[in-house]
């Protein structure tokens, strides 16, 4: 049986931009017309639709959409959602290599007077397809009230994410290579596991951090610090991990972890992950 070391990597793959039809499928909120009813008269409405031709305009397109998902039917159509925008220069250049982290653009907003335009850097990798949202410890974000938005604000939004992503790609370099001990791997994945589950909760007990590090896929059995981060992230974010556990009345059981599906959840998780990775780097 041939190792994981020995399967060949797998080829390049191009990607392309979501058209206006894509994202109106994937979050049908971007297309709101209007604020959604009762919100302060204060709040200045501006579709996200429009955003994203703005953004369109600085060299950014469009690659993964999605929204909140809400239970109150006045909320439907004006909730939270997002939108990855990569380079069009990084989409024109054609195949993207397996492996590699391409520079990102996350954009939030909502239309329920909720939250103001919310602009991150981010770092995309093919091989596990997750987002990785670089924390603000490392890149500022930007906040972008309704009341302000203009051509002139995302223009300098997506200069300030075109600035800060030659020392994300630079850490990225970093972190490969950062040989870790199979100890302090562990003890990676034991610390991330806090981050997403609290201390009290029956799966910090009985979800092995040993867990966390096994590949998911051929290509991420090394030990350095960035294939030790994306395979720990990948557990945390995608979920779906086995593990026994005792309910009263039932007796044992089996458990599988849940998917991260809010919105605000998986960014907090990816940005501290970053956080907690960036301090292994540096001890």
């Amino acid at each position: 049986m041939n190792s994981i070391e020995s399967v060949p990597v797998a080829p390049a793959r191009v990607f392309k931009a979501l058209s206006s039809d894509d994202l109106r499928r994937c979050a049908p909120s971007i297309f709101a017309e209007h604020a959604r009813p009762g919100v302060s008269s204060r709040y200045t409405f501006v579709s996200t639709a429009q955003v994203v031709a703005l953004l369109g305009a600085e060299g950014w397109e469009p690659v993964k959409a999605s929204e909140q998902r809400v239970r109150l039917e006045d909320r439907i159509g004006f909730q939270m959602h997002e939108i990855r925008f990569a380079r069009r220069v990084d989409l024109e250049a054609g195949a993207f290599q397996v492996g590699a982290a391409r520079a990102e653009m996350i954009l939030q907003n909502a239309h329920d007077g909720s939250r103001a335009y919310r602009i991150d850097a981010g770092l995309y990798r093919l091989v596990c397809r997750n987002g990785l949202t670089v924390a603000d410890a490392d890149f500022a974000h930007v906040s972008i009230r309704h009341v302000d938005v203009s051509a002139d604000a995302f223009a300098k939004a997506a200069q300030s994410v075109a600035e800060n992503t030659p020392r994300a790609l630079e850490a990225v370099a970093k972190w490969q290579g950062v040989q870790l001990p199979q100890a302090t791997r562990v003890e990676f994945a034991r610390r991330a596991a806090g981050l997403r589950w609290d201390a009290d909760q029956p799966v910090m007990k009985l979800l092995s951090p040993e867990k966390l590090l096994t590949p998911v896929r051929y290509g991420d059995a090394a030990t350095d610090l960035w294939t030790t981060f994306n395979v720990v992230q990948e557990h945390l974010i995608r979920g779906g991990d086995r593990y026994m556990g005792y309910t009263a009345g039932m007796g044992v059981r089996r458990n599988r972890t849940r998917p991260v599906s809010g919105l605000n959840e998986g960014q907090r998780i990816n940005k501290s992950l970053w956080t907690l990775a960036s301090e292994f780097a540096n001890n």
